[in-house]
């Protein structure tokens, strides 16, 4: 069994991308400070041009990488894959996203898998909110989630501290 680590740095934001047998395990968003960028394969500068991209304010155009699905439910599957299809800019609520995942009283359940997503930024659980709009919980703090939604143009009014 290989184990790798890769670190892309743009701006601001530091992901870290866990490899595992030539699959991406999982990920880590954090914020640059402190970091140092470490890339080792293709796919690890080809990430690091996503995350400029992103932090420019374009189109990351994420690579397609191998993930590491093993752990996940069917469930926890169908949340990430409808959440991967949100456009960037645009917020969703849990409930929303339980409907999709055919389960629309499941709201509760979303909030888990958001919070236990594995390949955050890539699979935008920044773009959650609460029922009311709201911004709600996110790993890496709620200053980040703000950040990363102006950088795809959310609109302001909706990034307001309470």
């Amino acid at each position: 069994m290989t184990h790798a680590t890769e670190t892309c740095l743009a701006g601001p934001l530091a992901l870290t991308i866990h490899w595992r047998d030539g699959a991406v395990a999982n990920m880590n968003l954090a914020w640059s400070e402190g970091k140092t960028r470490s890339l080792s394969t293709d796919d690890g500068e080809a990430m690091q041009a996503a995350l400029e991209r992103y932090v420019a304010g374009e189109e990351p155009r994420w690579p397609e990488l191998p993930y590491r699905w093993q752990g996940l439910s069917e469930f926890a599957r169908a949340v990430l894959d409808a959440l991967s299809r949100v456009p960037r800019g645009q917020m969703v609520s849990y409930g929303w996203l339980a409907a999709k995942a055919g389960r629309p009283k499941a709201a509760r359940a979303v909030g888990r898998i958001m919070a236990q997503n594995p390949f955050p930024l890539v699979i935008p659980c920044h773009r959650v909110v609460g029922a009311n709009g709201a911004l709600t919980g996110f790993g890496p703090g709620l200053d980040m989630k703000r950040y990363l939604l102006a950088r795809e143009g959310a609109p302001a009014h909706t990034l307001q501290k309470d």
